[in-house]
Protein backbone atom coordinates (compact mmCIF):
# COMPACT_ATOMS: atom_id res chain seq x y z
CA UNK A 1 0.00 0.00 0.00
CA UNK A 2 2.81 2.48 0.65
CA UNK A 3 4.53 1.41 -2.88
CA UNK A 4 1.28 2.61 -4.22
CA UNK A 5 1.13 5.38 -2.84
CA UNK A 6 4.37 7.17 -3.47
CA UNK A 7 3.93 5.78 -6.73
CA UNK A 8 0.47 7.44 -6.77
CA UNK A 9 2.20 10.64 -4.92
CA UNK A 10 5.12 10.63 -7.78
CA UNK A 11 2.47 10.90 -10.46
CA UNK A 12 0.65 13.73 -9.08
CA UNK A 13 3.88 15.65 -8.22
CA UNK A 14 4.60 15.29 -11.85
CA UNK A 15 1.77 16.20 -13.64
CA UNK A 16 1.52 19.09 -11.31
CA UNK A 17 4.87 20.59 -12.44
CA UNK A 18 3.96 19.83 -15.74
CA UNK A 19 0.74 22.56 -15.65
CA UNK A 20 2.94 24.78 -13.57
CA UNK A 21 5.67 24.83 -16.16
CA UNK A 22 3.15 25.10 -19.39
CA UNK A 23 1.59 28.03 -17.70
CA UNK A 24 4.68 30.21 -17.59
CA UNK A 25 6.01 28.89 -20.36
CA UNK A 26 2.40 29.99 -22.00
CA UNK A 27 2.50 32.85 -20.16
CA UNK A 28 6.20 34.14 -21.63
CA UNK A 29 5.19 33.32 -25.17
CA UNK A 30 2.11 35.90 -25.14
CA UNK A 31 -0.73 33.80 -23.68
CA UNK A 32 -3.46 34.45 -20.76
CA UNK A 33 -5.53 31.51 -19.05
CA UNK A 34 -9.12 33.20 -19.10
CA UNK A 35 -12.38 30.80 -18.19
CA UNK A 36 -10.24 27.31 -18.01
CA UNK A 37 -8.30 28.06 -20.91
CA UNK A 38 -5.05 29.24 -22.39
CA UNK A 39 -5.60 32.01 -24.95
CA UNK A 40 -3.54 33.98 -27.75
CA UNK A 41 -3.33 37.64 -26.73
CA UNK A 42 -4.48 39.91 -29.26
CA UNK A 43 -1.97 42.67 -29.62
CA UNK A 44 1.42 41.79 -29.07
CA UNK A 45 5.06 42.68 -29.83
CA UNK A 46 8.22 41.27 -30.68
CA UNK A 47 10.93 42.13 -28.25
CA UNK A 48 14.67 42.35 -30.16
CA UNK A 49 18.33 42.95 -28.70
CA UNK A 50 18.10 45.93 -30.34
CA UNK A 51 15.64 48.25 -30.88
CA UNK A 52 15.12 49.84 -34.01
CA UNK A 53 15.49 53.95 -33.85
CA UNK A 54 13.15 53.91 -36.64
CA UNK A 55 9.95 52.30 -38.45
CA UNK A 56 12.00 50.48 -41.20
CA UNK A 57 15.85 49.90 -41.13
CA UNK A 58 17.65 50.26 -44.87
CA UNK A 59 19.89 47.35 -45.56
CA UNK A 60 23.34 47.99 -47.72
CA UNK A 61 22.71 48.22 -51.54
CA UNK A 62 25.85 45.55 -51.08
CA UNK A 63 24.09 42.94 -49.08
CA UNK A 64 23.04 39.87 -51.15
CA UNK A 65 20.11 38.13 -49.89
CA UNK A 66 19.46 34.50 -50.97
CA UNK A 67 15.90 33.84 -49.59
CA UNK A 68 13.85 31.54 -52.16
CA UNK A 69 10.56 33.47 -53.11
CA UNK A 70 9.65 30.07 -55.34
CA UNK A 71 6.50 29.88 -53.09
CA UNK A 72 5.07 33.73 -52.62
CA UNK A 73 1.43 34.42 -51.38
CA UNK A 74 0.30 36.83 -54.18
CA UNK A 75 1.27 37.85 -57.88
CA UNK A 76 5.02 36.81 -58.76
CA UNK A 77 4.96 40.28 -60.30
CA UNK A 78 4.25 42.10 -57.52
CA UNK A 79 6.50 45.45 -57.27
CA UNK A 80 6.93 44.68 -53.92
CA UNK A 81 7.74 41.73 -51.41
CA UNK A 82 7.40 41.03 -47.84
CA UNK A 83 9.89 38.32 -46.52
CA UNK A 84 8.03 37.08 -43.84
CA UNK A 85 10.16 35.93 -41.29
CA UNK A 86 8.67 33.89 -38.53
CA UNK A 87 8.98 30.79 -36.09
CA UNK A 88 5.83 28.84 -36.13
CA UNK A 89 5.64 28.32 -32.14
CA UNK A 90 5.69 32.27 -31.86
CA UNK A 91 2.90 34.09 -30.39
CA UNK A 92 3.62 37.46 -31.72
CA UNK A 93 3.89 35.38 -35.25
CA UNK A 94 0.66 33.93 -34.77
CA UNK A 95 -0.64 37.48 -33.98
CA UNK A 96 0.19 38.91 -37.19
CA UNK A 97 -0.30 35.91 -39.77
CA UNK A 98 -3.73 35.65 -38.24
CA UNK A 99 -4.71 38.58 -37.78
CA UNK A 100 -2.92 41.14 -40.13
CA UNK A 101 -1.30 39.42 -42.85
CA UNK A 102 -5.64 38.73 -43.74
CA UNK A 103 -5.88 42.92 -43.70
CA UNK A 104 -2.50 42.87 -46.31
CA UNK A 105 -4.31 40.67 -48.72
CA UNK A 106 -7.67 42.99 -49.21
CA UNK A 107 -5.55 46.02 -49.56
CA UNK A 108 -2.14 44.92 -51.42
CA UNK A 109 -1.88 41.10 -51.91
CA UNK A 110 -4.80 40.68 -53.97
CA UNK A 111 -4.67 44.01 -56.33
CA UNK A 112 -1.01 42.27 -57.24
CA UNK A 113 1.34 45.65 -55.39
CA UNK A 114 2.49 43.01 -52.28
CA UNK A 115 3.34 39.48 -52.80
CA UNK A 116 4.53 37.65 -49.29
CA UNK A 117 6.86 34.63 -48.67
CA UNK A 118 7.06 33.10 -45.72
CA UNK A 119 10.83 32.26 -44.32
CA UNK A 120 10.96 29.71 -41.55
CA UNK A 121 13.02 30.95 -38.67
CA UNK A 122 12.24 28.65 -36.02
CA UNK A 123 13.17 29.58 -32.76
CA UNK A 124 12.88 25.93 -30.84
CA UNK A 125 12.90 22.27 -31.68
CA UNK A 126 9.08 21.73 -32.00
CA UNK A 127 8.92 24.75 -34.65
CA UNK A 128 11.77 23.31 -36.31
CA UNK A 129 9.66 20.41 -37.24
CA UNK A 130 6.78 22.41 -38.06
CA UNK A 131 9.14 24.67 -40.42
CA UNK A 132 10.50 21.26 -41.96
CA UNK A 133 6.76 20.51 -42.89
CA UNK A 134 5.81 23.59 -44.44
CA UNK A 135 8.28 23.31 -46.57
CA UNK A 136 7.46 20.09 -47.52
CA UNK A 137 3.97 20.32 -48.21
CA UNK A 138 3.05 21.62 -51.77
CA UNK A 139 2.69 25.13 -52.88
CA UNK A 140 -1.50 24.69 -52.85
CA UNK A 141 -1.05 23.34 -49.30
CA UNK A 142 1.41 25.81 -47.66
CA UNK A 143 -0.69 28.63 -46.44
CA UNK A 144 -3.25 26.32 -45.11
CA UNK A 145 -0.97 23.97 -43.14
CA UNK A 146 1.27 26.95 -41.54
CA UNK A 147 -2.33 29.72 -40.65
CA UNK A 148 -3.57 25.76 -39.16
CA UNK A 149 -0.21 25.51 -37.11
CA UNK A 150 -0.42 29.36 -35.79
CA UNK A 151 -4.25 28.56 -35.25
CA UNK A 152 -3.65 25.62 -33.01
CA UNK A 153 -0.16 26.89 -31.94
CA UNK A 154 -1.19 25.16 -28.24
CA UNK A 155 -2.33 22.17 -28.96
CA UNK A 156 0.67 20.35 -30.48
CA UNK A 157 3.35 22.83 -28.52
CA UNK A 158 1.89 21.58 -25.35
CA UNK A 159 1.77 17.88 -27.04
CA UNK A 160 4.61 15.27 -26.29
CA UNK A 161 3.92 14.15 -29.66
CA UNK A 162 4.19 17.67 -31.44
CA UNK A 163 5.60 15.67 -34.57
CA UNK A 164 2.63 13.15 -34.66
CA UNK A 165 -0.39 16.76 -34.44
CA UNK A 166 2.10 18.63 -37.11
CA UNK A 167 2.57 15.82 -39.12
CA UNK A 168 -1.58 15.60 -39.40
CA UNK A 169 -2.33 19.15 -40.32
CA UNK A 170 -0.06 17.99 -43.24
CA UNK A 171 -1.34 15.70 -44.08
CA UNK A 172 -4.13 15.24 -47.33
CA UNK A 173 -4.94 13.74 -50.76
CA UNK A 174 -1.75 14.34 -52.18
CA UNK A 175 0.66 14.39 -48.75
CA UNK A 176 0.75 10.61 -47.19
CA UNK A 177 2.00 9.73 -43.53
CA UNK A 178 4.96 7.93 -45.59
CA UNK A 179 6.00 11.77 -46.80
CA UNK A 180 5.69 13.55 -43.32
CA UNK A 181 8.09 10.62 -41.61
CA UNK A 182 10.28 11.24 -44.81
CA UNK A 183 9.92 15.03 -44.20
CA UNK A 184 10.69 15.25 -40.33
CA UNK A 185 13.76 13.06 -41.18
CA UNK A 186 15.40 14.94 -44.41
CA UNK A 187 18.90 16.13 -42.39
CA UNK A 188 19.44 18.52 -45.87
CA UNK A 189 16.26 20.32 -45.41
CA UNK A 190 17.00 21.04 -42.09
CA UNK A 191 20.45 22.11 -42.83
CA UNK A 192 19.02 24.64 -45.80
CA UNK A 193 16.28 25.74 -42.77
CA UNK A 194 18.98 26.04 -40.39
CA UNK A 195 21.38 28.23 -43.15
CA UNK A 196 18.47 30.53 -44.04
CA UNK A 197 17.85 31.29 -40.27
CA UNK A 198 21.34 31.87 -39.98
CA UNK A 199 21.84 34.36 -43.00
CA UNK A 200 18.86 36.25 -41.79
CA UNK A 201 20.80 36.61 -38.15
CA UNK A 202 24.05 37.90 -39.79
CA UNK A 203 22.87 40.14 -42.64
CA UNK A 204 19.23 41.48 -41.27
CA UNK A 205 20.23 41.45 -37.58
CA UNK A 206 17.37 39.60 -36.70
CA UNK A 207 17.02 38.85 -33.00
CA UNK A 208 13.88 37.82 -32.80
CA UNK A 209 10.78 37.12 -34.52
CA UNK A 210 8.73 38.43 -36.43
CA UNK A 211 10.97 40.25 -38.55
CA UNK A 212 9.94 41.66 -42.20
CA UNK A 213 12.07 42.50 -44.83
CA UNK A 214 10.47 44.64 -47.62
CA UNK A 215 12.11 44.06 -50.86
CA UNK A 216 11.67 45.88 -54.41
CA UNK A 217 14.10 46.86 -57.39
CA UNK A 218 15.41 49.85 -55.65
CA UNK A 219 16.24 49.28 -51.72
CA UNK A 220 15.61 46.50 -48.82
CA UNK A 221 13.99 47.49 -45.63
CA UNK A 222 13.91 45.83 -42.18
CA UNK A 223 11.13 46.06 -39.32
CA UNK A 224 11.68 43.98 -36.29
CA UNK A 225 8.61 43.39 -34.28
CA UNK A 226 4.49 43.22 -34.71
CA UNK A 227 3.51 46.69 -36.10
CA UNK A 228 0.55 48.71 -35.83
CA UNK A 229 -1.63 48.05 -39.43
CA UNK A 230 -2.48 51.63 -39.89
CA UNK A 231 1.90 52.31 -39.77
CA UNK A 232 2.43 49.40 -41.86
CA UNK A 233 -0.22 50.34 -44.40
CA UNK A 234 1.38 53.61 -44.59
CA UNK A 235 4.71 52.61 -45.29
CA UNK A 236 3.81 50.12 -47.92
CA UNK A 237 2.07 52.80 -49.34
CA UNK A 238 4.69 55.50 -49.57
CA UNK A 239 7.16 51.98 -50.51
CA UNK A 240 4.82 51.28 -53.75
CA UNK A 241 4.53 55.41 -54.20
CA UNK A 242 8.39 55.40 -54.64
Amino acid sequence: MDKFIKTLSTIITSILFYVIASYVYLSSKGFVYENGTFILVKEAYASTQNEPLQFANKIGADVALNFNADKAIGDKNAPLTLFEFSSLGCSHCADFHLNILPKLEKDFISTGKLKVVFVNFPLDAKSMKGAMLSECVSSENKSDFINKAFLKQREWMLSFKSEEVLAKYAINESFKQEDAVSCLSDDALAQKIIADRQEAIDKLNIQGTPAFLFSDKDANEIVYGVPEYEQLKSYIQSRLEK
